[in-house]
């Protein structure tokens, strides 16, 4: 077994220090996503509800270090379009999940029982079923199985470059520069003519930033919390905004009649106040983040 394949058992069992070599640090995560990976697409088969996301969350984990740390190893797996129709098709059941949710809360909000949710509501059901049918198809075509093979060897098996037998404290270089694409890719919402777009090209920034510094931070410790901690909490607005754009998408998307009915327009009328106050409190957690930054 060479040095690199070894370093994943090695990292499990000795504390990290920012002394650790770099790409013995993101092989380790690298290879505790592979794991959790299975145990997710295991779920998805079971349509066990919520599974489509963490499936989707897992992923994005794994891109995200094998993209943002690839400079660390001579080579690296490579997902494709195909794999983007995957995160597509689990973004899609993610989405109509979160719906389900969403609304109910929504009925809640406006005082009314179960009896009294709309038609259209219990179609989601449906909806989510097919979903998931769909993500089985996806799972069982042969990429699928090839991709996760190539990335389980690469887990075990990673040669280091350079940069990766330097120690884990050079990672804070990736951080400091995904920190300023986060910030610069915000500052593009103050002057566009697509809001929404703009602000869910800042949650895709602020995601990648979380995840990068989540992979280092068995090594970096409490400099990568630093980034970890307001990043997150700017991260779960810029979600809750696009769910609240999803849910408004939906409403504007439903049947003429369902559209006109009281109940959609006061539907309509809580995701536009939502929408609203979501983007105050953005503005407020990026003004926070940024001068905790300087």
């Amino acid at each position: 077994m060479s040095a690199a394949a070894a370093a994943p058992m090695r990292a499990a069992s000795e504390p990290m220090t920012a002394s650790t070599r770099a790409g013995a640090v993101i092989q380790h995560y690298i290879s505790s996503q592979v794991d959790a990976l299975n145990r997710a697409i295991a779920a998805t088969e079971r349509h066990a509800p919520g599974s489509a996301a963490q499936v989707r969350a897992v992923i994005h984990r794994l891109r995200t270090a094998i993209r943002g740390y690839e400079h660390l190893f001579t080579e690296t797996p490579h997902g494709g379009p195909q794999l983007d129709q995957l995160l597509a098709a689990l973004k899609h059941t993610e989405d109509l999940e979160r719906l389900r949710v969403h609304f109910a809360d929504r009925f809640d909000q406006l005082g009314l029982t179960v009896a009294e949710y709309p038609k259209w509501y219990g179609a989601l059901d449906e909806e989510v079923r097919e979903s998931y049918r769909q993500i089985e198809r996806v799972h069982s075509q042969a990429w699928v199985a090839a991709l996760l093979g190539q990335v389980r060897m690469f887990a075990e098996h990673a040669r280091f470059t350079r940069d990766g037998d330097k120690p884990a404290s050079s990672l804070m270089g990736v951080l400091s520069r995904s920190k300023i694409h986060l910030l610069d890719t915000y500052a593009k919402t103050s002057h566009t003519t697509d809001l929404v777009a703009a602000r869910d090209q800042t949650r895709i920034a602020a995601r990648e930033t979380h995840l990068l510094a989540e992979a280092a931070e068995p090594a970096l410790g409490r400099a990568a919390d630093e980034v970890i901690a307001p990043v997150s909490d700017l991260g779960r607005l810029l979600v809750q905004y696009r769910q609240s754009v999803v849910a408004r998408n939906w409403l504007l998307r439903l049947p003429g009649s369902d559209r006109a009915d009281r109940l959609t327009a006061s539907l309509a009328d809580l995701e536009k106040e939502h929408l609203r106050q979501l983007g105050e409190q953005i503005d407020a957690a990026t003004a926070d983040m940024s001068e905790r930054w300087q």
